[in-house]
């Protein structure tokens, strides 16, 4: 038997109502952010981390992806940067905007890969582990002192990220003329085009 807590009705418009079970939309919402996962890890270990756009140089945009994905995915109120004591980068490193607090110009300061991916692994655990408790009450609920619902900032971080994904991609298609593996929804890729 189900619970009613555990379970969403959905009315279609009609007289038949569907119930889904709240972990499934969770874990539909955790299987797209696998995906962009996948798309980082090989945008990293792909990237001309030196080469230079607009007066920064690659490691920092990427930095700052991941930066605001381990701030902002989760609870942007409650946050506590660990990354300068775990893997050696300055926080204010993430700050690629020379009108903000803490910008630091100087395209010389390279984040190493190994640190990236280190930095990434950290992030991807902390929202993995995250998505393993949370539920769908708290999906569309507010975290404390934020403006945002849990689902807001979730569906915020994809948009940043994968606009910032691209953008590390053509600054490495620029310098290697070689674009990064793209993972998407391979079952439709197959159906629609007969390959992943």
């Amino acid at each position: 038997m189900i619970k009613e807590s555990n379970c969403i009705s959905i009315n279609r418009g009609t007289a038949e109502t569907s119930i889904i079970h709240e972990e499934e939309i969770i874990h539909q919402i955790a299987k797209q952010q696998a995906i962009n996962f996948i798309n980082v890890k090989d945008q990293i270990l792909k990237a001309d981390l030196e080469a230079v756009f607009d007066g920064e140089n690659n490691s920092r945009y990427i930095f700052h992806y991941l930066h605001s994905l381990d701030r902002f995915f989760i609870n942007p109120m409650d946050y506590v940067y660990e990354g300068e004591k775990l893997f050696g980068i300055p926080e204010n490193l993430s700050v690629i905007d020379s009108t903000r607090e803490g910008y630091v110009h100087d395209k010389s300061i390279v984040i190493s890969r190994k640190q990236l991916l280190d930095y990434f692994e950290y992030v991807k655990n902390k929202i993995e582990k995250y998505f393993e408790k949370l539920t769908l009450s708290e999906l569309v609920e507010k975290p404390k002192d934020c403006d945002y619902s849990r689902l807001e900032l979730i569906l915020g971080q994809f948009r940043h990220l994968m606009w910032h994904v691209g953008l590390s991609s053509g600054i490495t298609f620029s310098t290697k003329k070689e674009w990064n593996t793209f993972t998407g929804l391979s079952a439709l890729n197959v159906k629609l085009f007969g390959k992943e």
